[in-house]
């Protein structure tokens, strides 16, 4: 078993050459893992169309392009410029989904179908939308596919369902591009973090989550969770994320970074997943003893 294992490690070390020749897409590049991921690209000779959504991202340092990937019309748009721009034999090896958002914190009670289709329009059918504007590029390069769900892709945990719905979505739209690109030689990966301190995972963000999601709650509902309640949940969720979170971003880019760099990558790869950070939903009596 040792050697089977020792094995696959070396497999995966042999890379792919000829980077020079090579683009990728990433997209949400605005900060986090998208931002460090554009610049390691661009540090491995990589050719970057970085994907941003706010103005503030655009630089010179780097080959940026609008993208919304909510916007039909945005992601067309963007197409059209990186068509333009793949000239002198430049081809798009990698499309990267790395746009994601956390939409809303709180029991499914709290919630609406909007929490769920806002959660899904970037997480699930922003990674649709964007591999579908953009593959037949990668089918010609025979390059990469690659997408970050979460842990949550796989695992659900109570209090986030619209976020937990859209990665097991993603999941299996990746899982099935990858049985259905077998042949073509597209590779199809799937990176599944942790918690990872990035500006996703900020307490005064996270607070107003939970107030916005409240603010829209029915009297009856209130009634029956109670304030206590709210502010437990919102301190529990905040306690967690913010304590058992990793500062260690460069393990997210190192797996993106093997998954388009690697002759011979994984489908999936997990890191950073401890059973502490899988919770149980707050007890209403333990929030009132609180």
């Amino acid at each position: 078993m040792f050697i089977a294992k020792d094995c696959r490690y070396l497999w995966e070390l042999i890379r792919v050459g000829g980077h020079s020749s090579k683009a990728v897409l990433i997209t949400g590049c605005d900060s986090g893992f998208g931002r460090e991921l554009a610049l390691r690209c661009i540090s491995e000779g990589f050719t970057v169309f970085a994907g941003c959504l706010t103005e503030k991202c655009l630089s010179p340092k780097l080959h940026t392009v609008s993208l919304d990937v909510t916007s039909d019309e945005s992601v067309q748009k963007a197409e059209l410029y990186v068509k333009k721009n793949l000239t002198d034999g430049l081809q798009l090896w990698g499309i990267v989904n790395n746009a994601g958002v956390f939409s809303c914190y709180g029991p499914d009670d709290w919630t609406s179908v909007n929490d769920y289709i806002r959660a899904a329009d970037v997480n699930t059918f922003g990674i649709v939308r964007v591999t579908h504007a953009f593959r037949k590029y990668v089918k010609r390069s025979e390059g990469r596919i690659v997408s970050v769900t979460s842990v949550n892709g796989r695992l659900s945990t109570p209090g986030a369902g619209p976020y937990v719905v859209s990665k097991f979505g993603a999941e299996a739209y990746m899982d099935a591009l990858r049985q259905e690109y077998y042949g073509a030689g597209v590779k199809v990966s799937i990176l599944e973090p942790g918690i990872f301190r990035t500006p996703l995972i900020d307490e005064e963000a996270m607070l107003r989550r939970v107030e916005d999601v409240w603010s829209r709650v029915d009297d009856e509902t209130k009634e029956e969770y109670g304030e206590d309640y709210k502010d437990y949940f919102a301190k529990m969720w905040n306690e967690l994320f913010i304590t058992k979170s990793s500062t260690k971003i460069h393990y997210v880019v190192d797996n993106y970074l093997h998954a388009l760099t690697a002759r011979y990558p994984r489908d999936r790869s997990v890191f950073e997943v401890s059973i502490r950070q899988v919770v149980a939903a707050p007890r209403r009596d333990t929030a009132a003893r609180a």
